[in-house]
């Protein structure tokens, strides 16, 4: 059942506006999705930077259909509508906004290393704490709308996690080892999605690719990867190319291009949330 909410983390719901400088918040006590909210929204309408909090999700989503574990109080679950002009390479758009949710966190959970595992995924302290999940409509070759949806796990306790995500997934409050606001957080996810997603380019250049090498979690590291045979090919993840694509070096063959499939670390095996 979807409830609205008066308020969220104690703003009430014309604070909120007034302090992202918008008339589109929507808030929620208790909703199925975010995203799927927010594509209803967009689909009537909705401007760009409409914003969709809940406070708990009943089904929250996160890629390949995975159900993202979206606890009462426990975390940040928001959607953000956008309607850039063009998207000439819709691969960067998930990458765009794990990095500016990375950096976002990073300011909060000093000392503890942040990351982005390609394409979607955020982690701290080579554990799983959040996604992106985006998702859009075209006419024809020009966007519609993309609704962006990040998910963060802000509050959980180690028991507060299903026993069987116990060994890969945390939370802020864990990492940082403190409480951290969720206010904080969606303000600086909010300011840096909106500095880095709402053009997006054709091709990464040289000061991001810079940028997002001290963000990538994978780069280095042993994985597997679906690249659409009978099983998953083992090797090394080698960075990822300006137009978004994962570098992946089999253990036998040449440099591969990923651009789409699942992709597993031999350290962090992906969590179901």
């Amino acid at each position: 059942m979807t409830r609205k909410a008066p308020s969220w983390e104690g703003q009430k719901l014309a604070a909120l506006r007034e302090r992202w400088d918008r008339p589109h918040v929507h808030v929620y006590s208790r909703i199925d999705s975010t995203n799927t909210l927010g594509v209803e929204l967009a689909e009537e309408n909705a401007p760009a930077g409409t914003i969709i909090l809940a406070d708990e999700q009943t089904a929250g989503r996160g890629a390949s259909t995975r159900r993202w574990h979206s606890p009462k109080g426990a975390g940040l679950y928001l959607s953000l509508i956008m309607r850039p002009k063009e998207v000439p390479n819709p691969l960067l758009v998930p990458l765009l906004a794990g990095l500016a949710a990375a950096r976002a966190i990073d300011g909060l959970v000093r000392g503890a290393a942040v990351g982005v595992k390609w394409p979607n995924d955020l982690v701290v302290a080579n554990r799983k704490v959040g996604g992106v999940l985006s998702e859009g409509s075209w006419a024809g070759t020009r966007p519609k709308y993309i609704v962006l949806g990040i998910g963060v796990n802000v509050h959980q306790k180690a028991t507060d996690f299903p026993p069987a995500l116990r060994d890969s997934a945390i939370s802020l409050d864990i990492a940082a080892g403190r409480t951290v606001s969720r206010l904080e957080l969606a303000d600086r996810i909010i300011a840096e999605v909106e500095t880095r997603c709402l053009a997006p380019p054709e091709m990464l250049d040289r000061e991001f690719l810079r940028i997002f090498d001290e963000y990538d979690w994978l780069r280095d590291r042993r994985c597997s990867v679906d690249l659409g045979g009978a099983s998953p090919v083992l090797g090394t993840a080698a960075g990822i190319a300006p137009d978004g694509a994962l570098l992946f070096r089999p253990d036998r063959g040449a440099l591969e291009r990923v651009t789409s499939g699942h992709v597993v670390a031999d350290e962090l095996p992906t969590p179901d949330f």
